[in-house]
């Protein structure tokens, strides 16, 4: 006689046991990459999670978005080290010290991680590296700007960068050196003044300095909060029309200052898209489908992104913010 209850519970061990082996391989096959910013406060890398999340979507994949809320570089090398330690598939990394994140990200490249940087690079450590604009070309841009907010070419020109670290900074400053040096050799440098990604500070730097050199011709920012604190230094100081303010701009921090007139023009390349790109950027080495050779890498809506170097992907040019075209822009 058949024991119906001994088959019934045969036949629900055979489903769980399969159900179980289903969840195991579906865990085994799931992507997780760790997408780290400099910094998590800033409006800038808010928007870049936001593209990044989007391309997880479409590629259904997870993309954990973790860094320090300040920019600190060993909060930083804190986080790569946790992601080493869980084993996720792909660490993407916008860096706030190039030579501090390399060893961890060779670390990470030891335990067979696939490492890349987005927005700003490291020396050593990773595969790929997606920059947001030419140094040379965002160099350039930066000095028309500053000339066009100044009304002159002539006179000093100081500089609000990030932390005296920082990589990229580093670069824009040195091609928009090299660009004035060519183009407008009457614009002089005296000083850089680290505004450390933060707003008060990089408006107490400016006011400082420009309290005790009030002939200065112009402020160039070369980060997205510097450019809001700069020119409310020189609205508190009274000196808008006399000390032109340009640089890199957020839409949503420099909305108001575009609105009053106290800021003529920022540019910045759209944050969404090159958090979207870094994602299919760290999904395609991980797949094995980023192929240097080519000369180029798929990434979804934006197409196809060229490289401009052995190593390095080129997200596309920079776009100028003015008080006419702001508003087209949520972040």
């Amino acid at each position: 006689m058949i024991d119906t209850k001994f088959i019934l519970r045969l036949f629900k061990n055979l489903i769980l046991s399969i159900f179980a082996s289903f969840l195991f391989i579906s865990s085994a096959n799931a992507i997780t990459i760790g997408l780290m910013p400099k910094f998590t406060s800033d409006p800038y890398f808010v928007a870049a999670n936001q593209g990044a999340q989007e391309a997880a979507a479409e590629l259904g994949i997870t993309v954990e978005f973790n860094g320090p809320v300040n920019a600190d570089v060993s909060a930083q090398v804190d986080i790569v080290d946790k992601w080493i330690r869980r084993g996720v598939d792909a660490i993407a990394v916008s860096a706030n010290d190039p030579d501090a994140l390399a060893p961890v990200m060779k670390k990470a490249q030891a335990a067979g991680i696939k490492t890349s940087t987005w927005d700003a690079d490291v020396n050593g450590g990773r595969d790929v590296f997606l920059n947001q604009a030419t140094f040379a070309g965002l160099g350039a841009t930066f000095v028309e700007m500053a000339v066009r907010a100044a009304g002159t070419s002539e006179g000093d020109f100081v500089i609000v960068t990030a932390v005296l670290t920082a990589p990229n900074q580093n670069r824009w400053i040195e091609e928009l050196k090299k660009y004035a040096a060519d183009k407008y050799p009457g614009m002089n440098f005296p000083a850089i003044l680290p505004g450390d990604e933060d707003f008060e500070k990089s408006k107490n730097v400016t006011f400082n300095y420009l309290q005790a050199n009030p002939n200065t011709a112009g402020v160039i920012c070369v980060t997205g909060v510097a450019t809001p604190g700069a020119v409310e230094a020189v609205k508190q100081l009274d000196m808008v029309g006399k000390v032109g303010v340009t640089g890199l701009g957020v839409p949503s921090l420099i909305r108001p200052f575009l609105k009053d007139g106290s800021l003529k023009e920022a540019a910045l390349w759209n944050p969404i898209d090159i958090g979207y790109g870094a994602i299919y950027i760290a999904h395609a080495q991980i797949k094995g489908t980023l192929d240097k050779s080519s000369g180029e890498v798929e990434a979804g809506r934006l197409g196809t992104l060229k490289f401009i170097g052995p190593d390095t992907v080129l997200l596309g040019d920079p776009y100028i913010f003015t008080k006419d075209n702001v508003d087209l822009f949520g972040f």
